[in-house]
């Protein structure tokens, strides 16, 4: 009897025990399913920035071209207003440069060679730069600190800028040896360049065109590049058409060809 009491007793004790856990329970799954029925309906906090993802846009005999580089390209064209006008610089055009450059630049791999620009030269090349983007008007580009004021403004750094224009440099060093042999440029046409095409870039800026004789050189440069324009395109259709080139980006439908591996039709 006492056994029996006693067994209840422990029975007694383990129901309380378990309706108090159970109890315990539905408080805790009650108050679980508010909080989370609240943050469901709590809006979430807006990101700063959305996140974009890279991809790739075409594929050149191998060699990828990615969406930032197509970015990339757009925020360095303010280094060439005269060749590239911001408004009618699209993704496409960019693209087309990319295009253009990446199989040049495969070709100087097993054609024949150039010697790379000094590091003088690609700092005077800059220099002149400086006094020639129109923009730089407003950061007084010709002093050490606004040139970096105006870099800082477009996103550029000056290692970034030194070795883009070295590439530059060497591209447009390549293009004139193999096509430039018997193209003559006359003083004349430098001065009819500088007078029609150069000097009108500057009407209505704070900053004064530079004189024939300080950018006399770079318009040869530019002249001789637009002479052999036509020979180079026929070049580079050719490249196409012999390697592979596809663009995987949907978006840019069918891209040409600019005709050069950087735009040659100004003075920057």
């Amino acid at each position: 009897m006492t056994r029996a009491k006693h067994m209840t007793g422990e029975a007694e004790t383990t129901r309380d025990l378990l309706f108090s856990f159970l109890g315990h329970f539905r408080t805790s799954v009650f108050f679980l399913l508010c909080a989370v029925t609240a943050a469901a309906q709590t809006p979430a906090a807006p990101q700063d920035k959305p996140v974009v993802l890279d991809h790739v846009v075409a594929v050149i005999n191998g060699s990828v071209i990615l969406q930032s580089d197509v970015n990339e390209e757009m925020d360095y064209a303010v280094l060439q207003p005269f060749s590239i006008k911001g408004a009618d610089d699209t993704p496409q055009t960019a693209l087309q440069r990319l295009i253009d450059r990446a199989l040049i630049l495969q070709q100087m791999e097993t054609a024949q060679t150039v010697d790379p620009p000094s590091p003088e030269a690609v700092q005077q090349s800059l220099t002149q730069l400086r006094g020639l983007i129109p923009d730089c008007a407003h950061y007084q580009c010709k002093t050490e600190a606004g040139w970096q004021a105006f870099l800082k403004a477009h996103g550029l750094t000056e290692k970034e800028v030194v070795a883009r224009w070295t590439q530059r440099l060497l591209l447009l060093s390549f293009i004139q040896s193999r096509f430039g042999a018997g193209v003559r440029i006359t003083p004349a046409d430098i001065a009819d360049y500088y007078n029609k095409t150069l000097v009108p870039q500057f009407q209505g800026k704070p900053l004064k065109p530079p004189t024939l004789e300080a950018v006399s050189s770079r318009i040869q440069e530019i002249l001789l590049q637009q002479r052999v324009s036509s020979l180079l395109l026929d070049w580079l259709q050719s490249l196409k058409s012999e390697g592979s080139v596809s663009i995987l980006d949907p978006a840019y439908g069918k891209v040409g060809t600019t005709g050069s591996g950087d735009e040659t039709g100004g003075p920057s």
